[in-house]
């Protein structure tokens, strides 16, 4: 990528904005920007191993990184008291209770681990608010299994649940030829109060993962993350349509604008169409961001990362949220939390943004705030 000498500045603040946001120093600046290599007699800035860049891949550049140094307030963020020392992710509204995935340990018989975060297999559970006190509950019926289950949405009406569950074979977990443990998304249906019926959807398949199954407002639509052949990237995000007899249409790709190289995952729809994933493809602040796609019938935006401190420098990830009372939950294995991911809930204190992002106004901003030299860059404030 090749960044002009008169733009150095730009670039330059923008990504001191992020580290000072996360409580950085100065020489991490220069770390991050040690990869690029400056030919005085072109007047560029390369970075090494990379291939020229065009000029419309610049500004994207240049936009993402200036919306990622002002998107810094306009939430009240807590951790929960649900966290355990083990891996807590996932959260779903469900019945005004918070279902979520968790690795704790609490099963009476053996349970299988993953070998990946030598941690349990993630089950599936429930969070009631009952007397002020807090009431943790493992989902009842034939959903939770020995082996791992998450990622769990529900349909409006609460009768049925779409969720996550690993590869087995012979009530043992199975891998790819890879080595790969996959993962497939399952459907099951409420009767009596417990989960019953469990089957695996159609186009769930043993060469790849199907997963992290989302819905739409409406819930004529599905949204997962696969590697199924064809994508773009590790992982990306597609759809599916739901019949009105409850067949399934044919999966699609999301497409390049949304889906990168990298992982997009993590799919969740609101109450408004809006959707929001996981990445660590787009420009971000480090490993999985959360982004946020507006769109309606027609048409979908540009991704759209929601800015600190929802992200961070760790994986932030499964981000929910009711946009009509504005608040939400989402894991992240930042410092400070209880265990490996841990669960925190969040109030949006401004609204989210009714179209792209407002280019001029977000120039304007950034040339308050900083002082560039024509030879070096010299942050004045932030």
């Amino acid at each position: 990528m090749f960044l002009r000498k008169n733009h150095l500045g730009l670039f330059f603040f923008s990504f001191c904005g992020i580290l000072y946001s996360q409580g950085k120093q100065l020489e991490l600046v220069h770390q991050n920007l040690a990869d690029y290599e400056y030919d005085d007699n072109q007047f560029t800035f390369t970075l090494v191993e990379e291939n020229e860049a065009t000029s419309n891949d610049y500004v994207d550049l240049l936009d993402s990184f200036t919306s990622l140094a002002i998107e810094s307030e306009g939430y009240e963020l807590h951790i929960l008291n649900i966290n355990s020392k083990n891996s807590d992710y996932a959260p779903y509204f469900h019945n005004e209770e918070l279902v979520f995935s968790s690795s704790r340990n609490t099963r009476s018989i053996s349970k299988s681990y993953d070998e990946e975060n030598k941690q349990p297999f993630s089950d599936l559970y429930i969070a009631s608010n009952k007397s002020d006190k807090e009431v943790i509950k493992k989902v009842k019926g034939n959903i939770n299994t020995r082996f791992h289950e998450s990622s769990a949405v529900f349909s409006e009406d609460g009768t049925t649940v779409y969720f996550t569950r690993n590869n087995y074979v012979n009530h043992r977990w199975s891998a790819n030829a890879e080595g790969e443990v996959l993962l497939k998304i399952y459907k099951a249906t409420n009767k009596n109060g417990k989960w019953v019926n469990v089957e695996e959807l159609p186009f769930c398949s043993d060469e790849y993962s199907v997963a992290h199954p989302a819905l739409s407002a409406d819930g004529k639509v599905l949204y997962f993350a696969s590697d199924m052949p064809g994508s773009y990237g590790k992982s990306d995000l597609y759809a599916v349509e739901i019949f009105e007899d409850g067949t399934f249409g044919t999966p699609y790709n999301l497409g390049e604008q949304i889906n990168t190289p990298g992982r997009e995952t993590f799919p969740f729809v609101s109450d408004k169409g809006n959707l929001f994933f996981a990445s660590d493809g787009h420009i971000g602040y480090g490993n999985l961001d959360v982004y946020m796609v507006l769109q309606d019938e027609n048409a979908m935006s540009k991704a759209y990362n929601l800015g600190y401190p929802i992200n961070g420098p760790k994986d932030d990830f499964t981000f929910v949220i009711n946009e009509e009372n504005k608040v939400g939950y989402f894991a992240s294995n930042r410092d400070g939390g209880e265990g490996n991911d841990d669960i925190y809930g969040f109030r949006k204190l401004v609204p989210f943004p009714e179209s792209g992002l407002n280019k001029p106004k977000t120039m304007k901003k950034m040339e308050r705030i900083m002082n560039i030299k024509e030879k070096d860059v010299e942050i004045t404030s932030w």
